[in-house]
């Protein structure tokens, strides 16, 4: 069966259906085959844009679900942090009677503490886990040019 014989069939089938004589015209002109293979076209064109741009969509929405829940497990590490300092006491004032003696292991557990809050950040240029991984995968691939081995 050719694709016009299936139109053929179906068109006909939506005019029982409807319950209008076959051959009654009710639009000014009746579409030709070519023009309903172009709107068929079209339409298909359509369609298969729209399921584009929803596979596009989705694809964003999961980079940025990867994104809050790598802000909500960064927050999590930051609340830790700051509960440790809090605990261990390390304000300005508290360290004014260590400050001779210990001034240098002081200052490299307070350096330690910054560290781990930058890291722990969330930046607006902070990349997905997922793409973070494919580009250091591709950054740990040797390069190869064409210039030929040396």
């Amino acid at each position: 069966m050719t694709f016009l014989s299936k139109l053929l069939m179906v068109s006909s089938a939506l005019v029982v259906i409807s319950g209008a004589p076959a051959y009654a015209q009710t639009s000014p002109a009746p579409k030709t085959v070519a023009q309903l293979e172009a709107d068929l076209r079209q339409q298909t064109t359509v369609a298969s844009n729209a399921r584009q741009e929803v596979e596009r969509l989705r694809a964003e929405l999961a980079l940025k679900d990867e994104l809050i829940a790598l802000g909500v497990q960064r927050n999590a590490e930051l609340y830790a942090i700051a509960s440790e300092i809090a605990d261990k006491g390390l304000s300005k004032h508290s360290l004014e009677p260590f400050v001779q003696a210990q001034r240098v292991k002081m200052e490299n557990l307070k350096q330690s503490y910054e560290d781990r809050l930058r890291a722990a950040r969330v930046y607006d240029t902070t990349l997905p886990p997922s793409v973070q991984a494919r580009m250091e995968q591709d950054l740990a691939k040797p390069k190869t040019d064409g210039a030929g081995s040396e």
